[in-house]
């Protein structure tokens, strides 16, 4: 066998305990099942929605580093396994990627690079996702690629390399507890594992789904879930319920995710969605907060007078509500900065009062008998938006001035100059006022981002510039291509958006978490055949797959 040669684990029946384990399908067991490969054969590990089986642990008998890949397959069902290494803190999670409303293909393995470590005295531990939404599990092997002293010494130099951190991650601090209803610290680990020895280098998390409704102990809002008798939906009854056990606890999940985040290697920063206040029904009692409930008077009204669903930063009232959560977090956790999230719940001032009497005075004009998109206008009510950023601007560095190290302001914006505009933002305002310090940029609406603006933008000024890459799920090689494409139009880094929805989705996550890699990245493939491929299945549990299967009569 040569120094590099792969090894196979493919008999998990070798797992233990071995009271785990079962050869038949029985509650609180893995299911152990033989399977055939045209390479290869071995037993696999399958767990059911309701099995609720144990961890088990894989003994690997190696010594020194290796490249991990899984092998994973399901069998017309979505499923989720949990792996870690005996020597981790925290598990990570990993799926098959799918098309959305369809299953994986039921014929063959998918392989997955998972990561690179040294293995000595460790095995490898498979979990499955009982809490939440439960999930099916299916594990079917583990490769091991050896690596020599080189590679070794290769890997950990690029490891320390720092200039390649350019990538932002985001958790919306809302759907995973919705999806695992997690009730312990260690449950929330696994959410910021997958980053640990990747190119990210910031963490935007948001602490509830925005507005005085929060997933903290805050003195100016609520808990969510708090306030509400019937739940919308299953997941918004396993985020209440979860808030309330872990502040029974007295786990802070704020605290946690900081603490953790900073453990992998991550800056954390605090996100809130800047229009959140409210939500129709069935909705009403679970999004909306008190301050939209008392406080008609300073919601947002439109150029024909009807009210819309938001709240005015047109009122100091409003203004100083958002800076005051700022400031509670930014006061109460070692965080290292915060993102105000414009590209969700837009617009944010529209014909208020104040607006349209002031607009009135200076230019003797009746906003409301003007085109909505006269720029006149736009440009008076967009320094309502921009007087906020100043006010949050002063805000932070008042705090970061008095614990002795700066907090960053990451504005999440819009596709376009003209879009921002329309909604209040005026950008470049902010840009050359020196009121943020990272711009990110969003597909409003699906609408394409203008890349060159933003880059043409921020060129020679502080400000770091990210675009959103987005759809969510690509091939690896569109995500390659993207960055490639935004980096020549003087992206400095990229953000991803709902990461959350990524990092269990091996394949693309192969080529996501090294995007960093700026200089690099026009001289690699898409990873096909080193990090990821897929081997045809001959038969599972002595059923015939590559010919006749049993699908066929279904």
């Amino acid at each position: 066998m040569s120094a590099h040669e792969p090894i196979y684990l493919t008999d998990l029946g070798l797992s233990q305990p071995q009271l785990a384990l079962s050869t038949d399908r029985r509650k609180y067991h893995w299911q152990v099942v033989p399977y055939e490969t045209a390479e290869f054969s071995g037993n696999m590990l399958i767990a059911g929605p309701e099995t609720e089986a144990p961890p088990v642990a894989l003994p690997l008998g190696v010594s020194g580093w290796h490249r991990i890949y899984l092998g994973l397959w399901s069998n017309w069902t979505e499923e989720l396994v949990r792996v870690r290494l005996s020597g981790d803190r925290s598990f990570v999670k990993v799926n098959r990627e799918r098309e959305q409303g369809s299953f994986a293909d039921n014929y063959s393995l998918d392989e997955r690079y998972w990561k690179t470590a040294d293995l000595t005295g460790q095995d490898v531990v498979f979990g499955q996702q009982t809490a939440g939404m439960s999930q099916p599990a299916y594990i079917a092997y583990v490769k091991l690629v050896p690596l020599d002293d080189e590679q070794v010494a290769r890997l950990l130099a690029d490891r320390g390399e720092g200039s390649n951190k350019r990538l932002i991650c985001m958790n919306d601090g809302f759907s995973d507890f919705g999806r695992f209803r997690p009730t312990s610290r260690e449950e929330i680990w696994e959410w910021l594992e997958p980053f640990r020895d990747t190119d990210f280098q910031k963490m935007f998390w948001c602490p509830g789904a925005g507005g005085d409704v929060l997933t903290y102990p805050s003195e100016i809002g609520s808990l969510t879930g708090s306030k509400t008798r019937d739940y919308p939906r299953i997941v918004d009854r396993h985020i209440g319920e979860s808030m309330q056990i872990l502040a029974g606890a007295g786990i802070d999940t704020v605290e946690t995710v900081v603490e953790y985040g900073h453990s992998v290697g991550l800056e954390v920063h605090i996100s809130q969605r800047m229009e959140a206040f409210q939500c129709c029904p069935p909705f009403e009692d679970y999004f909306t907060g008190d301050f939209y409930r008392d406080h008609p008077e300073w919601r947002c009204v439109d150029i024909d007078g009807r009210e819309i669903a938001r709240m005015s930063y047109a009122f100091p009232e409003v203004r100083e509500l958002l800076i005051r959560v700022f400031q509670e977090l930014a006061t109460r956790y070692d965080i290292d900065g915060i993102n105000p999230i414009f590209n969700r719940g837009a617009p944010f001032v529209l014909y208020e009062g104040p607006l349209v009497d002031g607009f009135r005075e200076e230019t003797g004009l009746e906003a409301t008998q003007l085109a909505e998109d006269d720029e006149r206008y736009l440009r008076y009510r967009a320094g309502v938006m921009t007087e906020f950023m100043a006010e949050l601007r002063r805000a932070m560095d008042e705090i970061g001035s008095a614990r002795g190290r700066p907090l960053e302001i990451s504005a999440h914006v819009l596709n376009d100059a003209e879009t921002n505009l329309f909604y209040g933002l005026d950008v470049q305002a902010w840009v050359e006022g020196g009121l943020i310090d990272n711009l990110i940029s969003y597909p409003w609406r699906d609408e394409e981002i203008d890349v060159d603006y933003f880059g043409q933008l921020t060129a020679g000024s502080p400000v770091q510039y990210y675009p959103e890459i987005m759809p969510r799920t690509m091939p690896a090689e569109d995500f390659r291509v993207r960055a490639l494409q935004y980096y020549a139009a003087g992206a400095d880094g990229l953000c991803f958006w709902d990461t959350n929805g990524r990092h269990q989705r091996f394949k693309e996550w192969s080529m996501i978490r090294r995007l960093g890699h700026r200089d690099r990245l026009a001289n690699w493939d898409d990873g096909d055949g080193i990090l990821y491929r897929t081997i045809p299945l001959r038969s599972v549990g002595g059923y015939v797959l590559d010919k006749y299967p049993p699908h066929w009569a279904y």
